[in-house]
């Protein structure tokens, strides 16, 4: 009677096919989560840009000194919740902040509060670009010079 099965050597192919496919796939699913955590401060930064393209239209400039000083001073002539609001609400923002020239610095939570570690604390800036004419026409992102996030992962910035 002929037994029927795999060898042995069939048997590490595969394992060793599995091993392969698992080490190019885990880093790429690290990636695209880091990169949908970063679509919840993109989602939450929507009301901001549209209250500092307003404020500008109506006045010719953005919030900043003299007239507020502070970011809680410009959150408020915006009016949009102030910088820490999304600490407790967000589920990976810790900080958005407005400040002077209208850019907009964003700050994740700790890799202990559910961020990937390949962005957490990590921060960006989004700058409004303007027109010569003095009109917003789109916002650009850039790392933080202090614990500066991957370019990969705000490219969809806009």
């Amino acid at each position: 009677m002929k037994q029927k099965g795999f060898t042995l050597i069939e048997l590490m192919i595969v394992v060793a096919i599995i091993g392969v496919l698992a080490a190019i796939a885990m880093p790429q699913y690290n990636k695209y989560v880091a990169r949908t955590q970063v679509a919840e401060a993109f989602a939450l930064l929507g009301p901001v840009k549209q209250a500092l393209t307003l404020y500008y239209q109506e006045t010719g400039k953005f919030p900043g000194p003299p007239d507020q000083a502070d970011a809680l001073e410009r959150h408020n002539a915006l009016g949009i919740p102030g910088q820490d609001a999304h600490r407790g609400s967000a589920n990976y923002i810790r900080l958005m902040q407005v400040g002077t020239g209208g850019v907009i610095t964003v700050r994740f939570k700790a890799e202990i509060k559910g961020v990937n570690a390949l962005i957490a604390g990590k921060r960006f800036k989004m700058t409004p670009s303007m027109s010569s004419s003095g009109v917003i026409t789109g916002w650009t992102c850039a790392p933080d010079d202090s614990s500066a996030i991957d370019e990969v992962y705000i490219k969809s910035c806009s």
